[in-house]
């Protein structure tokens, strides 16, 4: 999902970035769940295509910022690829505090489980959009 969010706004604020995801336990080449595509699209954001892979070390060489669903995500990690330590973050980091930086895997809930998870994973993409560009999180004051 999160993957989709942020290819999805980059290409509306006419941003040409590479964004790919990848999981540390994933099944190489599956497809998104039911409810991950069907929570998407009441976005208006089509991910069906998008397929599961496993981070690899050339990812982590090749790939600028890397962002984990959650702080456990980020351990791991920074405990198999050290060197990713200062581009890794955790995708809520920018706009909550403490546990709710958290994002749910809802793998095997409800429909409902994956709004939320999609919701929280939403909340966050301005920030990380703006942090890939510009490398500062905040809102413009103005």
């Amino acid at each position: 999902m999160a993957e989709g969010f942020l290819r999805h706004m980059a290409k509306e604020a006419g941003v040409e970035i590479e964004v790919g995801s990848a999981g540390l336990g994933a099944m190489e080449d599956m497809a998104p769940s039911r409810n991950s595509v069907t929570a998407m699209r009441e976005e208006g954001i089509d991910i069906s295509r998008q397929r599961s892979r496993m981070l690899t070390p050339e990812m982590v060489e090749e790939y600028t910022h890397i962002f984990g669903l959650g702080s456990g995500h980020v351990e791991t990690i920074h405990g198999y690829f050290p060197e990713a330590q200062e581009k890794t973050f955790v995708l809520r980091e920018f706009v909550a505090d403490g546990l709710d930086v958290e994002v749910p895997d809802p793998i095997g809930g409800d429909l409902d489980e994956y709004r939320l998870t999609r919701n929280l994973i939403k909340e966050a993409m301005p920030s990380i959009l703006r942090f890939v560009l510009t490398g500062d999180p905040a809102k413009p004051k103005g």
